[in-house]
């Protein structure tokens, strides 16, 4: 049965079957009647099934072309037409292979001529002859005496597909490789006590100490390692965010499943329903731990700022307060002494904090401390035996810093004014040692001066006396022995180290 191209079937004009159908009777014998007759009706309802025919096939969607045992088009539809380019009236009762030559030798027509040999349908997929980069999907069947051809364009289908793989692909990778967080996808009941894990990054391990296979077969594992107290906040939580369908973000602590650590982590999730109804959750997992204590490192940076400058702040009105007291006419003469000494001990503040400050206010190394203070009375011609320095570069507390700066700055004053660095031939050593005790180490420093004028108690205890004596014991909770020794001052520092 070859089947005539729509535009000449499409409309058939049954007056001129009938008028056919009479004209065969009448010319032929009475004897062949009845054949005439059968075939007329065979050619009518041949016609009619083509032209029914005719209307499906250009009505499926997918291009459509019949090829005869000749290998000749014996019907193209409109979209194969609109595919080719070409009027269907051109190739139509031509070889396939003559109107796209260049097709020979390709697997297309090898796919064509197995399935005309064989008689078995076969559908794939291929590049299109003549349209390169477009891919089609083939159905190939025995029609006809021929084969039919069905065949629809995928290459933006498979364009998407490909980009798709690409990235879920590159997702994956940044999923799987991204340090400090994991993604996940879960979904819950109703009540979010009953969950299964759907997808979990690699990363899980690295965060929870727990494998990813581990993770899926067992979906409450991960749930454990979030401490108790946080899970009642958490229930509650994920909840709200269930019935609004809004994003949830909590920060809670975990138990790293291998190394007992405990350690803070940032889930933000956001739930999302399904065309089917089901709700999954689509979240990541981030350990903020470092962020953690960096915040509660600042947090103590900012109090013990606050704390140390209301002690500079006491220690400054002390320092006026005792400098500037002034009990007579006689006394009031000396206020430019008195100044430069108020200005001295303030240089002497400023330049501890300058050493906090290149520290960071974590603590200061003692070598340095204690060698600043005699700054201002080295002389530079001096080969280091006037001033000496022995003992470990011990690391100490700022408090201990500030305080053991005001302390050597007082006795480099007094040593100045009334002992050994007051006289060319004088000396000062500073030693100082760790002595184990129970509470805890102690620090033991000596400042011993040898070589100067002679020394005589004090028949008055003066501001530099108490700040050394007195304020460095209260302020670091220790002992400070002041001795006058005719052949110079002797002073012990005894305070523990933590």
């Amino acid at each position: 049965m070859n089947m005539p191209n729509p535009a000449l079937t499409a409309s058939i004009d049954l007056e001129k079957l009938t008028n056919d159908l009479v004209a065969s009777i009448s010319a032929s014998p009475r004897g062949a009647l009845n054949d005439a007759l059968q075939q007329a009706l065979a050619r009518t309802v041949e016609a009619k099934v083509n032209a029914q025919l005719a209307v499906v096939l250009e009505g499926i969607g997918d291009a459509f072309y019949s090829l005869d045992a000749h290998w000749r088009f014996s019907y193209i539809n409109r979209a194969a037409e609109t595919y080719f380019g070409l009027p269907r009236q051109a190739m139509l009762h031509k070889v396939i292979w003559d109107v796209f030559p260049e097709s020979e030798g390709t697997d297309l027509r090898g796919r064509y001529e197995g399935v005309f040999l064989s008689g078995h349908p076969l559908s794939f997929e291929g590049e299109a002859v003549g349209r390169p980069g477009r891919h089609l999907e083939f159905h190939v069947f025995p029609y006809n005496g021929g084969i039919g051809v069905s065949f629809r364009d995928w290459t933006e289908r498979r364009r998407a597909e490909e980009e798709l793989r690409a990235s879920e692909a590159r997702l994956s990778a940044l999923a799987n490789n991204a340090p400090a967080c994991m993604f996940y996808q879960t979904s819950h009941s109703a009540d979010y006590h009953e969950r299964k894990v759907l997808y979990v990054s690699k990363t899980c391990e690295i965060l929870t100490g727990v494998p990813v296979e581990k993770a899926q077969s067992n979906p409450d594992l991960l749930y454990s390692l979030v401490l108790p107290h946080h899970r009642e906040r958490m229930l509650a939580r994920r909840l709200e965010s269930l019935r609004t369908l809004t994003e949830c973000q909590e920060e809670v602590e975990m138990q790293h499943a291998r190394t007992g650590e405990t350690r803070w982590h940032r889930i933000i999730t956001t739930p999302r329903r399904l065309e089917n109804g089901g709700i999954v959750w689509d979240g990541i997992q981030i350990d903020i731990t470092d962020h953690k204590r960096s915040e509660e490192h600042l947090r103590l940076l900012l109090n013990e700022l606050n704390h140390r400058v209301k002690n500079t702040l006491a220690t400054v009105q002390s320092l006026a307060s005792q400098s500037f007291r002034v009990r007579g006419a006689s006394e009031a003469r000396d206020l430019p002494a008195l100044y430069a000494a108020f200005e001295a001990r303030l240089f002497a503040l400023a330049r501890g904090h300058d050493i906090l400050t290149r520290e960071n206010w974590e603590g200061a190394g003692l070598v340095e401390l204690v060698a600043q203070a005699f700054d201002p009375y080295r002389d530079p011609s001096d080969d280091g035996s006037r001033i000496r320095l022995e003992g470990q570069d011990l690391r100490v507390t700022p408090s201990m810093a500030l305080s053991l700066s005001m302390a050597m700055h007082e006795l480099c004053t007094n040593a100045a004014k009334y002992g050994a660095l007051g006289a060319a031939e004088g000396q000062v050593l500073v030693s100082w040692s760790t002595v184990e005790a129970a509470p805890g180490p102690r620090l033991v420093m000596n400042w011993e001066e040898y070589g100067g004028p002679p020394v005589s108690p004090p028949s008055r205890k003066g501001f530099g006396s108490r700040l050394i004596q007195d304020g460095l014991a209260r302020e670091l909770n220790g002992e400070v022995r002041l001795i006058y020794r005719p052949e110079g001052v002797v002073c012990t520092i005894d305070v523990p180290l933590s």
